[in-house]
């Protein structure tokens, strides 16, 4: 894991990302990519306290003073006090609403990356005795992991009567951030493998065309409740699935559904595609999986959406897939696909650009689960009541869905990008996902 003494040696040693965190900054450059993270406690929390102990933590990590070189495709901290200014959200109009509204102002609010800086953004709600400890970053420096240790880690601090030391060394910056590929047998595989993908994925339909220079995101949630999360369970584990598998499975049918109802259905395409952003940090040797930093990888289901199919017979199918990526690792040929498609989009005007990963990779959507019980600790005495993340939709797809359980529930933060997929379409998308993961609606 490294000693507090090493990692604090390495703060201003250049650190080159690795091919997913160098995609990410190319997005950056088309609109802010960034992710958000909220954590709900059971307990009021000032606005002064919250600022000064975050800032404290964010000291004691060496998280602040972020330089970027692009070119060279390398990243520092300089570490030092960060002075991050946290936002404080009224409850007007709800506190969902009002939290909602935050998320899409935090998703489309770019980070001043030309000169060093602050990789993360704060804000708070308080509202009947509960607070809500909000984090929005700069997505290619960390990913989903990494962020809810160091939002754990500040909200700790902020409710402790005294600063205390930083418990968790790991979120004190390495210099390694690369991905591993195995062997050069299983690195050709893998290779062959994505090319396969990639010649079945070009003949799926297209998501719509966006006309306009306009990458804006805007966002919602969905909550189910303790009988509603206890169904999707016990529908995943009824047909032998993992919740990821009856996820991905729900999307490709709600979203064929809309393929078929709207002017963008071509019959002569049949097949339809998502996504599917897998955690990589198993895959890494044992000492570096809880360093801090992005550790993704990523896969596509490409499946034949015409004809009658149920759910369970779309499920297995998935499944069948998911097993097959596994078991050969296939997410970790993702970094092949990023170089080149990297290498095309960087060469296009911006005209072009809005509408390459449409045509090269035409992904409607995608998900990203996370599971918080996995991360909390036994004896963590935080009074937590809940969790939301929201995801930005990049360049690559239209719409992300992150699913994360917490606590016995399960939170669905929808981004979408509304010049290609305008909101109307994407509720009623959301709404036959949902209601595919309860069986409160069938597919005929």
């Amino acid at each position: 894991m490294g000693s507090p003494d090493e990692r604090s040696a390495t703060l201003s040693a250049a650190t080159r990302f690795n091919q997913f965190q160098r995609t990410m900054l190319q997005w950056n450059g088309v609109h802010p990519y960034h992710a958000v993270h909220v954590l709900k406690v059971a307990a009021p929390l000032e606005r002064e306290r919250f600022e000064e102990r975050l800032n404290l933590v964010v000291e004691q990590c060496g998280l602040a003073g972020l330089s970027i070189d692009e070119a060279r495709g390398t990243h520092s901290y300089a570490g030092g006090y960060p002075q991050c200014v946290v936002r404080e959200v009224p409850d007007d109009g709800g506190v969902m609403a009002a939290l909602d509204a935050e998320i899409v102002w935090q998703l489309n609010e770019p980070f001043a990356t030309e000169r060093p800086f602050t990789p993360f953004r704060f804000f708070l709600m308080n509202s009947g005795g509960v607070s809500h400890l909000g984090i929005a970053y700069f997505h290619a420096v960390a990913d989903a992991e990494a962020i809810s240790r160091l939002l754990f880690a500040i909200a700790r601090a902020s409710f402790a009567t005294e600063m205390p030391a930083l418990a968790d060394a790991s979120l004190r910056p390495l210099r390694v951030s690369r991905m591993p590929t195995g062997s050069p047998f299983h690195f050709f595989h893998r290779t062959r493998a994505a090319l396969t993908r990639f010649q079945t994925m070009r003949k799926s339909i297209r998501p719509p065309s966006c006309e306009e220079n306009e990458f804006r995101n805007t966002y919602f949630g969905v909550t189910f409740d303790a009988d509603q999360t206890k169904a999707v369970l016990a529908r995943a584990k009824g047909w032998g699935l993992t919740v990821n598998d009856l996820c991905l499975a729900a999307l490709l049918k709600a979203i064929s559904t809309s393929a078929t109802e709207v002017h963008w259905y071509k019959t002569y395409r049949p097949l339809l595609s998502v996504g599917c952003v897998v955690n990589g940090r198993r895959d890494l040797p044992e000492k570096r999986r809880r360093d801090f930093g992005l550790f993704l990888g990523s896969f596509a289901v490409t499946q034949d959406v015409s004809g009658e199919v149920t759910m369970q017979s779309l499920a297995n199918t998935v499944r069948a897939r998911t097993i097959a990526v596994k078991r050969h690792k296939l997410y970790l040929a993702a970094p092949l696909e990023f170089m080149i498609s990297r290498f095309m989009f960087g060469r296009m005007p911006l005209e072009k650009q809005r509408n390459f990963y449409r045509k090269t990779y035409p992904l409607w959507g995608g998900i990203t689960n996370m599971n918080m019980g996995a991360l909390r600790k036994a004896d963590d005495d935080l009074p937590m009541v809940d969790y939301f993340r929201a995801v930005s939709a990049g360049p690559a797809m239209p719409l992300v869905i992150g699913v994360t359980g917490v606590e016995g529930v399960l939170n669905f933060g929808v981004s979408f990008r509304p010049t290609v997929l305008p909101e109307a379409d994407v509720r009623g998308i959301v709404a036959r996902f949902t209601a595919l993961l309860t069986g409160s609606e069938e597919a005929v």
